[in-house]
This record gives C-alpha cells, structure tokens and sequence, in this order.
C-alpha cells in the first residue's frame, strides 16, 4: 500500500480509489478463519469502547478538579 500511496512525508498518505480496485485482498476462505476474524475484531471493538468509557469518566474528573480549583 505504501508504494501505491501519494502526499508528502508530512502531510496524510492517499490511495485513489482506481489504484485501491487494483490491489489483490485477501478475504477468509473458511468458515472457521471467518469466525475467529470476527471475534478477533469483536474484542477489539470492546476494547476501544472500554477506552472510550474511561476516557470520558476522566475528562469528568478533570472537570470536576478544574471547577474545585477555579470556584
């Protein structure tokens, strides 16, 4: 993907869309490779919403501080 993507060192990598038609995927052929991609990224989805949960209980937090220390 690296070799088919444009932009500079500094800005954000791009794939046109006729360049990406033209690049092999490789899908899971089984059933059992299907499932355990599926659970694989089922987890990773709870994962980023167990961060997100903490994430937002933490900016409360730094809200409640901030409010305490400037009354």
């Amino acid at each position: 993907m690296q070799s088919i993507s444009s932009g500079t060192s500094n800005s954000q990598k791009r794939v046109t869309p006729s360049d990406l038609l033209h690049y092999p995927i490789c899908i899971p052929t089984t059933k059992g490779e299907q499932v355990v991609v599926g659970r694989f990224l089922s987890s990773i989805d709870n994962l980023i919403t167990l961060h997100q949960r903490k994430l937002d209980l933490l900016k409360e937090q730094k809200k409640g501080f901030l409010q305490k220390m400037f009354v």
